[in-house]
């Protein structure tokens, strides 16, 4: 808003003249608004490269200010590590409904799993908070979200025939934990967890194979599993 000093006031851009106090709270406001946004994206790539075991202090030097400034805009670690969540959940979902637009059933399935995976494998902090690390983790409310929005891509493959008889969506979780002791496995091979996707999802597929050896959970333990960090 380009504003103008006036008697009593300011004049905004509509030209109504707006009291002083006003005026600096609006301007307050704002200024923590970009605060805040701006300590989300420091936490988000501190957390992405060390994990959920990164401090409020490693945070605070990657944003440059005190660890005063993000207990003045946070409450605690958690309050930052589920907002980040929130947002990466919501994330996660839309990449499901983009493969649902994909017109093969199988083809979206590997879609849904190759970007999920890549996402994790570039995020420690979102793969640890789905996985659930350091106290954190996903709740029964999100875990119910999460068996929702797969359930009809998931549902749409078995129906093909393209999914190995007894898979289901509650599989998602062991997979990711699977993938998750080989994202930082080799240094010298980031992208080593493409080869073993690779295998898991050729276990996924239908084919002339034996039935699995036991069953998937069902929705009640993958929701229990899920928000007690499996």
């Amino acid at each position: 808003m380009t504003t103008f000093p006036s008697a009593g006031g300011v004049l905004g851009n509509d030209n109504q003249l707006m009291p002083i106090d006003e005026h600096l709270a609006r301007a307050k406001r704002k200024d923590a608004a970009l605060n805040n946004e701006r300590l989300v994206q420091a936490a988000r790539e501190v957390f992405a490269r060390q994990g959920l075991s990164a401090t409020l202090d490693d945070i605070a030097q990657h944003a440059g200010v005190g660890v005063g400034t993000i207990y003045r805009n946070f409450a605690s670690k958690r309050e930052i590590v589920e907002t980040m969540y929130e947002e990466a959940v919501d994330s996660a979902l839309a990449d499901v409904q983009t493969a649902l637009e994909i017109d093969d059933p199988w083809v979206a399935i590997v879609t849904f799993f190759e970007v999920t995976a890549a996402n994790q494998a570039q995020d420690r902090g979102w793969c640890e908070t789905f996985l659930g690390s350091e106290g954190f983790g996903p709740n029964e409310h999100i875990a119910e979200k999460l068996v929702a929005v797969l359930s009809p891509l998931f549902d749409r493959a078995s129906k093909a025939g393209a999914l190995r008889e007894g898979v289901t969506v509650t599989d998602i979780g062991p997979i990711f934990a699977m993938l998750n002791s080989v994202y930082r496995m080799s240094d010298a091979s980031p992208d080593l967890w493409r080869r073993y996707l690779a295998l898991l999802l050729d276990g996924l597929r239908a084919s002339d194979r034996p039935a699995l050896p036991v069953p998937a959970l069902d929705v009640a333990s993958f929701k229990t599993a899920l928000s007690a960090g499996g």
